[in-house]
């Protein structure tokens, strides 16, 4: 068996059976994946308020990021997240119900990387996890632990 990197992915989600059903994919599809979660945008807040504080070590690969989370939406979220000089260098993929344009628009807009619709059958979101893994962590190049751009 080929040993993969481990891949550091944070869940931004408020359904808590929703992430487990994600812990699980990761189980079943032996995924070289280490998951971290918060359930709101003000978590994910503090998240990168620690992580800047401990000068931007140890940064997730990927953001996957439900929409319509409490306290602070989704969009609000990938906004702060773009809006820093490090931060925006790790990809952000919205994972969620909404199929509306306007959401798929407005995310877009405030620098999401993909928008992706959460299916209803559990097999198929095991099949999208392995697929993001696939393409989001083992195909794309990514930044590991970017640093700060200088201006």
């Amino acid at each position: 068996m080929v040993h993969k990197e481990v891949k550091k992915v944070l869940y931004i989600e408020d359904n808590l059976a929703d992430i487990k059903l994600f812990e699980e994919a990761i189980s079943f599809n032996e995924l070289a994946i280490n998951l971290e979660y918060v359930t709101d945008g003000q978590e994910m807040l503090h998240y990168f308020e620690t992580a800047k504080a401990e000068h931007y070590r140890d940064l997730p690969d990927l953001i996957i990021s439900d929409l319509n989370l409490p306290k602070i939406s989704g969009q609000q979220v990938i906004s702060e997240i773009k809006k820093d000089s490090v931060f925006k260098k790790i990809p952000v993929i919205v994972f969620t119900t909404s199929k509306l344009r306007s959401d798929i628009e407005k995310c877009y807009e405030y620098g999401a990387n993909a928008y992706l619709s959460k299916p209803v059958d559990i097999d198929k979101i095991f099949e999208l996890v392995e697929l993001i893994d696939k393409f989001w962590l083992r195909n794309c190049l990514l930044i590991k632990n970017p640093t700060p751009t200088e201006v």
